[in-house]
Formats: C-alpha cells, structure tokens, sequence
C-alpha cells in the first residue's frame, strides 16, 4: 500500500471516531437535562438511618422509654417518638408539651428572637424551666433547620414552591456559606 492509502485509512478512522464521540456527548447532554428537571430528595445524613415517619413496627425498639402525656403513653428512643396503635407501633409526631430528659447528640441548636430551641427529626424542643427536661414546642417561627425528615411533601401556595412537614410550612433558603436550609414559614 501506498502512504497516500493509509493516510487516507488514517483520516476515516478518525472522522468515525470524532463522529461517534460527538454524538455520544449530544446524547448525554439530552440525558442530563432529562433528569435534571426531576428534583429528586435524599435524606441528611443524620436522617439516613432512622426509620421514616409513620412506619409501623410489631414491637416498640428495645430500651425505649415510656412517657405519658394527656393520658396517653409514647415510646421515646433516640429521639423518635412511637405510638401503640392496634397490634403495631407506630412514629408519630411528638405532641406539644411531652416532656423528655434527653436528646440525641446529633441535635441542633437554633436561637430565633432570643429565645433557645433545639431540633431533632422534625420536632422542636425548649429546656424546662428546672432545666433538667426539654419540651416539645411548636415551630418558631422564622427559625432555620438544615433538614426535613423523610416523609414531607412539596406544595405550592401563591405561586411559591414549599415544604409541608406535619402542619408545618418551611420554604427552601441558601445561607452565606450557600448551604440550603429550610425556614419555617407557618402552620396549617
């Protein structure tokens, strides 16, 4: 073969390649803004593990405490809240006012309009007056948490994309170190 054959061999090979790696890359953007438009949510890493809100369990976990309010009794571990609910047990929302000694380490700390909160998997604690016990509150207003437990739904009021949470509404907000956290907004 002559030199001018294999440049012409040369050439084509390349053209197919160039070819085929361009529309590969046409083909991925097209994929890319496909699930792009999906918003999908992954639980916080502190939430990754614990079960989600509403399951039920045959059993109540082992080394809960019992805890009585208005009457009723809750199982409390690691800062979930279970119900006994026919046969099964079930995480439900912390009523306001239940009163515990503590919480997970993992909680935050939150100041809105000078007063102390502390929050864990959705629910909002205050110290009790004695400071030997945390309270279960309602959401402040205006205060900012860096996660929503699994189990909130997206909705939209006057136009706005929000979070609903247990009767609470929480609208998404970037801080100045352009980390998305969820202010709460109101209530049902």
């Amino acid at each position: 073969m002559k030199i001018k054959d294999y440049s012409k061999i040369i050439f084509i090979s390349l053209l197919c390649i160039s070819f085929t790696s361009i529309n590969a890359q046409s083909n991925r953007k097209v994929k890319q803004k496909k699930y792009q438009k999906v918003k999908r949510h992954t639980p916080h890493y502190r939430y990754a593990n614990l079960p989600r809100w509403g399951y039920s369990y045959k059993v109540a976990p082992k080394k809960a405490y019992i805890v009585k309010h208005s009457g009723k009794k809750f199982h409390y571990k690691s800062g979930i809240y279970y119900k006994k609910s026919g046969a099964k047990y079930v995480i439900v929302k912390a009523p306001i006012g239940i009163r515990v000694r503590t919480l997970p380490k993992e909680r935050i700390r939150c100041i809105v309009h000078g007063k102390k909160y502390f929050y864990y998997y959705g629910t909002f604690y205050q110290k009790s007056d004695n400071n030997n016990e945390y309270v279960t509150v309602d959401p402040p207003i205006g205060v900012k948490v860096d996660a929503l437990p699994e189990g909130y739904a997206n909705v939209e009021i006057n136009g706005e994309d929000l979070y609903e949470f247990e009767g609470t509404y929480y609208k998404a907000i970037t801080d100045e170190n352009n980390q998305e956290l969820y202010e709460v907004i109101g209530e049902k």
